[in-house]
């Protein structure tokens, strides 16, 4: 069963929401602002947190950047009046899962929760078939699928859930030119017109990791106009020691 926790000020929101998922047999502990919220995520590391933006005490973004830093793995879905390109954006960019702007259908945010979950279960109870131990090997890059990790030169890069889950898809098929939207629709599992900017800032991220030089791009190549691609000639890349 799992555990979700509902970060939200709306005591009749709330109350919707934890009726909503308890019948679907999750099992839901609500908090009316950042604090509490905060301390029950830190004690109980629960499955799921579902996350207010506007809290009585702390901003919800800072919420969410607060477990980012410490946790890379727990999904958070973002709950928010605010309705800006700019406020989704900054929250998705901070590593939620999920943006549901207000007023929404408590039944559509439980199938939301539901399919997630369908996803994720799926992601991490099969071993992907890409090599040993499910590892993806491409020249000096060695990205781990059931640790979760990447090593350049058999040294750890520090690289975020989202930016893993790009070069895991990119790495996977080699010389295959990805769409911005294939990648937010296989990464996040949604499709949303405007979001493909998010995109290139995760690229420039993960090149800021890999890439030697993050203007010259060796590891994953810009195809103009159409997205990106990871090079099929990643044997000769060579790699600083």
């Amino acid at each position: 069963m799992k555990n979700i926790l509902v970060i939200e000020d709306d005591p009749d929101i709330g109350n919707l929401i934890r009726k909503s998922l308890d019948s679907a047999h999750y099992t839901t502990s609500v908090f009316e602002n950042g604090e509490d919220g905060l301390k029950f995520y830190k004690s109980n590391h629960p499955d799921l947190v579902i996350l207010d933006l506007s809290l009585p005490d702390i901003d919800g973004m800072e919420i969410c950047r607060s477990i980012r830093k410490a946790d890379e793995s727990t999904p958070i879905f973002i709950l928010s009046a605010r309705t800006e390109e700019i406020d989704r954006i900054m929250g998705l960019e901070l590593g939620a899962d999920d943006y549901i702007t207000k007023p929404f259908s408590v039944r559509e945010l439980k199938t939301r929760v539901d399919v997630f979950f369908r996803r994720w279960d799926k992601k991490i109870g099969i071993k992907p078939n890409v090599g040993q131990a499910g590892e993806i090997i491409r020249g000096a890059l060695k990205i781990d699928s059931i640790r979760r990790r990447v090593t350049l030169n058999e040294n750890i890069i520090n690289i975020s859930r989202k930016e893993f889950d790009i070069l895991q898809l990119l790495a996977g098929s080699p010389g295959k030119v990805f769409s911005r939207e294939m990648i937010l629709e296989s990464v996040w599992g949604v499709e949303w017109d405007g979001f493909e900017r998010m995109i290139d800032s995760h690229i420039k991220r993960i090149r800021s990791k890999l890439e030697k030089n993050s203007a010259q791009p060796e590891w994953i190549e810009t195809i103009w106009g159409i997205g990106y691609r990871f090079t099929d000639n990643f044997e000769n890349i060579v790699v600083p020691e």
